[in-house]
């Protein structure tokens, strides 16, 4: 196991240690959080795991001091899962954590403003994965070819029409009426090769117009056809019209409408094109998300800085603008064991071969596996605190990606 699948298992590894360790605490609930919309231009993030989030012992005044100390003027916050939240949500009670305590708005609380009383750019990410809805309930599991199921992702047709996205949406407007967050962003909202099932040879026939799925000469699935590809990254980019709409009614009730994000992998190859097999086409995409989130995961991919510079360097000279991409800097080496990770040196390199070529926007990840010398590395790179300011748009472009279309 290697690259994304490892970085999800660890990640529900987790998400299930968590859960039980959540199991005993109890505390208050924080006051509803009432916030500006802030915008960057340039952004400094780091990246909170649900188990930096959801941890009762937390040093959030240690905290404070490492994102002073990197010029961080933005964090990310892992909200949760569809089936794991870290909050009370009233709809679907059975999901919390830890149950009266709302863990998220303690955490925005903790780190939303920085010196100077500074505010900070605040974004809440949901992880698509489902492991235990599919558990419980395997019909909304992707099915592959040979009709096994998937441990972790839905099918195309859950997430099109069917329950997972209906949750999806749900969980998107909770966020974005109740912590007024700056920007929300889906994370591993991709497909592997788990599109198999009746339920979306339905959907592909009925949004493609074809009678049956590409087949090579033995009569098998043609699986690496771009007509597939094609068909994934349209149903990803229904999705999020679907969830812009959602943040349009909110920013409707709230006067704040929260930028719509959403995590890609690299092509390392051909990297203005994106990932299409995995329904992850940046062109369409771009079209559908106001920012897409790259994973610069150099250990999964085993990949070096100066290849991510080339991708940075290619995307520069996209048509697509660089203000439309995130470079998510992962530390993650699962070579070197569960808690493997990327050297100081190369997260800094990583960090600066991105900038180099114009992309502003630079996320590290993941906090609980950054000691001192990664807070010093990375002090050396982010030298200066980029500004943020309180903005009176309730879009981040006062309209949604598709009606700029």
């Amino acid at each position: 196991m290697s690259g994304p699948q490892a970085r999800r298992a660890m990640t529900t590894v987790a998400v299930a240690a968590l859960a039980s360790a959540l199991a005993t605490c109890s505390g208050p609930v924080p006051p509803t959080v009432d916030r500006p919309l802030v915008r960057a231009p340039d952004m400094h993030s780091i990246s909170f795991g649900i188990e930096d989030v959801a941890d009762p012992e937390q040093d959030w005044d240690a905290v404070r001091q490492r994102l002073e100390a990197v010029n961080a003027n933005a964090v990310t916050l892992a909200a949760g899962r569809p089936e794991f939240v870290a909050f009370d949500w009233d709809a679907h009670p059975e999901t919390a954590a830890e149950s009266g305590r709302d863990h998220l708005a303690h955490a925005i609380a903790e780190t939303a403003r920085g010196p100077g009383d500074e505010p900070r750019l605040v974004d809440l990410v949901i992880d698509a994965l489902i492991p235990r809805w599919i558990e419980n309930e395997p019909s909304v599991a992707g099915v592959a070819e040979d009709g096994s199921r998937s441990r972790y992702t839905p099918s195309a047709s859950a997430v099109h029409h069917g329950p997972v996205g209906k949750r999806y949406l749900e969980l998107v407007g909770e966020l974005a009426r109740r912590y007024q967050p700056d920007q929300i962003t889906f994370t591993e909202l991709k497909f592997d090769d788990e599109t198999f099932g009746d339920d979306d040879a339905a959907l592909y026939r009925e949004m493609t117009g074809a009678h049956d799925w590409p087949r090579l000469p033995d009569g098998s699935i043609n699986e690496e056809a771009p007509e597939i590809a094609d068909w994934r990254s349209r149903v990803l980019a229904d999705f999020l019209d679907r969830a812009g709409d959602v943040l349009d009614d909110v920013a409707a009730e709230t006067g704040k409408r929260p930028t719509l994000a959403m995590d890609v992998l690299i092509n390392w190859e051909d990297p203005e094109a994106g990932r299409p097999e995995a329904g992850l086409s940046y062109p369409l995409l771009a079209e559908h998300a106001d920012r897409l989130v790259l994973w610069a995961y150099l250990a999964s991919d085993n990949r070096t800085a100066a290849e991510l510079e080339t991708v940075a360097a290619a995307l520069a000279d996209a048509d697509a603008p660089a203000d439309g991409f995130t470079m998510s800097v992962g530390l993650w080496d699962h070579r070197a064991g569960p808690r493997g990770r990327i050297s100081p040196q190369d997260m800094a390199g990583a960090v600066r071969a991105v900038q180099a070529h114009g992309i502003t926007s630079v996320n590290v990840t993941p906090y609980d596996l950054m000691s001192d010398a990664y807070w010093a590395a990375l002090s050396d790179v982010w030298t200066e605190l980029p500004p943020t300011s309180p903005s009176p748009e309730s879009s981040p472009a006062g309209s949604s990606p598709a009606e700029s279309q």
